[in-house]
């Protein structure tokens, strides 16, 4: 009688589980060690209406990442979380589309920039490696009229 109490006990705990860990998998945070805290913003400054039909701008929204993730990984990771289509180059070096916004789009001179805290640096987005609080910004820009 023991054995079937706890037999049924230890099922009874198993179902809890496993429905517990299907609503707690939809929460960002729940398989990360250390998690930071970053904001995205999503800009087309290139005006033509030819261009950018499935674009849709992103400001300062706040979302979840582990440490030590670069700007370009945190951008994908965004991006996959929210249905957004991005293209990364195959060498993983830079974004070459955002919501299907891609470069050269517009003008040879067209694409993608990358700011960290409102500046661009002089690592890549591959490169840099992102803290707590940091802001992540994309800009479509025309290089040959971007005032660097």
């Amino acid at each position: 009688m023991k054995k079937v109490l706890t037999l049924t006990l230890v099922i009874a705990l198993c179902f809890t589980l496993v429905s517990c860990t299907k609503d707690k998998a939809l929460e960002p945070t729940e398989d990360l060690v250390n998690p930071i805290t970053l904001t995205m913003s999503i800009t087309n400054t290139v005006e033509d209406d030819s261009i950018g039909e499935d674009f849709a701008p992103v400001k300062n929204v706040s979302f979840i990442v582990e440490e030590d993730t670069t700007a370009l990984e945190a951008t994908q990771i965004y991006c996959v979380s929210n249905d957004l289509a991005i293209e990364v180059d195959p060498g993983n070096t830079y974004v070459s589309s955002i919501m299907n916004l891609g470069e050269k789009d517009a003008e040879p001179t067209t694409g993608w920039i990358f700011k960290l805290n409102g500046v661009s640096g002089s690592l890549g987005a591959n490169e840099e490696v992102l803290k707590d609080g940091d802001e992540i910004s994309w800009e479509f820009v025309d290089f040959a009229t971007y005032s660097w």
